[in-house]
């Protein structure tokens, strides 16, 4: 137990960079991480823009672990929602493992919609808060497997 809370310490920024909606974080133990803005409304182009940070940010690294921390009231349209499911389009294709960060009872309903009617391709949990979904990610050794 030790040993996953000194990973979750060293949780280091190798890379970072502001989008429209959020800011994206890439660490150094192979998290690609999306903060989304409170108030946030996402389409297909904002989808887009998040995968090709994500490409830009981890240099191509694969695989990757996903920390998704999402803000208050985010709404993501259909067309997002269907476009995101796809592995072959995306940050999807890359994702070995998935944490969700929920904030409010709207959006952990929206999320467990989301999850229950995609296919899923990896692993995806939903946290109360960020240093619990990072616990998941490390303590399961999603990378080496």
């Amino acid at each position: 137990m030790k040993e996953n809370s000194e990973k979750i310490e060293a949780l280091v920024v190798k890379a970072q960079k502001r989008i429209s909606i959020g800011t994206a974080y890439f660490y150094t133990n192979q998290i690609i991480s999306v903060e989304f803005d409170d108030d946030i409304f996402m389409g297909i182009a904002e989808i887009k823009e998040l995968a090709g940070v994500v490409k830009e940010l981890t240099g191509g690294v694969v695989p990757v672990l996903s920390l998704v921390v999402t803000g208050q009231r985010n709404n993501i349209s259909t067309e997002a929602f269907a476009f995101d499911a796809h592995k072959e389009l995306g940050i999807k294709q890359t994702t070995i493992a998935e944490a969700v960060v929920i904030k409010n009872l709207a959006t952990r309903i929206m999320a467990n919609f989301y999850y229950k009617v995609t296919k899923r391709y990896f692993p995806v949990k939903v946290f109360d808060t960020k240093e619990e979904a990072v616990k998941w990610l490390l303590s399961n050794n999603f990378t080496e497997q």
